[in-house]
């Protein structure tokens, strides 16, 4: 039986953008600038392939160590372009945001707005830095953790790739169907955003989000999702880290809501959709792995 070319993380990352080459390609008259998205899609596709072959078929033991590393961790590479060309296919089946539905939802539990009151009502800047800190931390985690276990243990360290890119896609396509603003959603939340006020972390937090432009992709909170993946990743293999990841994420969650970028709703979905998309994940690593 000749050597196997595709990895697991390569099916599920080729499966994800077939879906949005075949989606946009279908919604093309309701797509956002389809033809800057659509050869890009279709490039990482090849890509994958290429690489993959290549690695199948080189003979050199430096460039093929090279190889495997751009092949175990491209996936990352490719979140950012993953998340900000969903802005092209979001509202192909749904022209108009969804958020008066979700609003209402909130609305119903509360009796008012948690996004838009929670970051006014206690807005001290002590509290304020605080979950923005939380939520920053959101972005050293994806990183972190994983480049903890390429040298500590290779085999974690593929686990942790997969599992995490399985609920980015999970979300991903969640967010390709479902055109969800947020929090933001409301004028005065938009702006409280972009206000460059209180401690360090809450002026990055706001410095990206004067600099985005991106609207969508709320509904489940994927900040939330990632975060509660790389936990229990983290509590599976280093307790120190998990326990440390376990609070950072119990603020990050509450500040998904807190600094406005989310509806209530959206913070549990990222609850069940973590949790869920990760057990979910380690079924389908284990099953395309001995395939």
């Amino acid at each position: 039986m000749g050597k196997r070319l595709l990895s697991a993380i390569d099916y599920i990352t080729i499966g994800y953008a077939s879906w949005i080459l075949l989606y946009m390609s279908l919604g093309f008259n309701r797509a956002v600038e389809p033809m800057m998205h659509l050869p890009v899609y279709a490039a990482i596709i090849t890509a994958i392939l290429l690489l993959a072959h290549w690695d199948r078929n080189c003979q050199s033991p430096r460039l093929k160590r090279l190889l495997k590393f751009v092949r175990s961790i491209y996936p990352v590479m490719l979140f950012g372009y993953f998340f900000i060309s969903l802005q092209a296919v979001n509202r192909i089946i749904f022209p108009q945001w969804l958020d008066p539905f979700f609003a209402r939802i909130d609305y119903s539990i509360f009796g008012y707005y948690p996004s838009l009151e929670w970051g006014r009502t206690f807005g001290t800047p002590w509290i304020s830095e605080l979950y923005h800190f939380a939520y920053f931390c959101y972005y050293p985690m994806i990183g972190g953790l994983p480049l903890y276990f390429y040298f500590k243990d290779k085999k974690v360290f593929g686990e942790i790739i997969f599992t995490l890119a399985f609920v980015f896609y999970s979300c991903y396509f969640l967010f390709s169907i479902l055109p969800v603003i947020g929090g933001r959603y409301f004028p005065e939340a938009m702006a409280l955003t972009k206000v460059y006020q209180g401690g360090p972390f809450t002026h990055i937090m706001a410095l990206i989000y004067n600099l985005s432009t991106h609207l969508g992709g709320a509904f489940p909170s994927s900040h939330v999702a990632i975060a509660i993946t790389l936990t229990i990743s983290a509590l599976r293999h280093t307790k120190v880290w998990g326990m440390v990841f376990l609070y950072i994420t119990m603020f990050l969650a509450i500040a998904t809501v807190y600094c406005h970028y989310h509806w209530f709703i959206d913070m549990v979905a990222g609850v069940f959709a973590g949790i869920g998309g990760y057990y979910l994940a380690l079924w389908a690593y284990r099953k395309l792995e001995t395939t």
